[in-house]
């Protein structure tokens, strides 16, 4: 298993959850996603579900 399976970046977030790829570095910067920052450039958890989004029961 590959670790970069794992990882998204802040665009790829962007295009799977549909919103602004500068909504997503906000949410980064808010502690509301899994990720971790590296330089300027912020990495994702890829299995986590859109900030906001109900899960069903």
């Amino acid at each position: 298993m590959n670790p970069l399976n794992e990882i998204m970046s802040t665009e790829e977030a962007s295009r799977m959850w549909g919103v602004h790829q500068d909504h997503v570095k906000r949410l980064c910067r808010e502690g509301k996603v899994v990720c971790r920052k590296f330089g300027k450039t912020y990495i994702l958890e890829k299995n986590q579900p859109k900030p906001g989004a109900k899960r069903a029961i």
